[in-house]
């Protein structure tokens, strides 16, 4: 089992990164601005800013052990993430779980689904086998 979570805001609508970063007092594990170059070898540019918060831990563990992590960050600064929605940012939650068919079951309990409630941004599921 392999499974990740990384809170996202996008700013599409002008929005900085920084501006996010000096809002919420956090140190995002990557952020990027409208205006940066995509990739190394792109000439393409990126039209909108993205903050990214990761939950950092071993990507062995259980989905929910990563919501939790970064709901315990995320939670303090709740007020200025619906502050930042509400200026335009695009919030979601993005997760990652890989697992051979039949191997692992994700479970999202009702106190968790209640916490991520409280915050603001859709839950994206990414589920895929872990084959080579």
């Amino acid at each position: 089992m392999w499974t990740g979570a990384t809170f996202r805001l996008a700013g599409d609508h002008g929005g900085s990164a920084a501006a996010v970063t000096r809002l919420l007092g956090l140190k995002p594990s990557h952020e990027f601005e409208a205006g940066d170059r995509v990739g190394r070898r792109s000439g393409a540019v990126r039209r909108g800013s993205l903050w990214l918060l990761s939950s950092d831990l071993p990507p062995g563990g259980e989905l929910a052990d990563h919501l939790h992590r970064l709901l315990d960050r995320l939670e303090p600064k709740a007020d200025a993430l619906w502050q930042l929605t509400g200026q335009g940012y695009v919030a979601d939650w993005f997760c990652l779980a890989a697992s051979h068919a039949t191997e692992h079951a994700i479970e999202l309990d009702r106190p968790l689904l209640r916490r991520l409630l409280a915050i603001p941004g859709d839950l994206l599921l990414d589920v895929m086998g872990d084959d080579d």
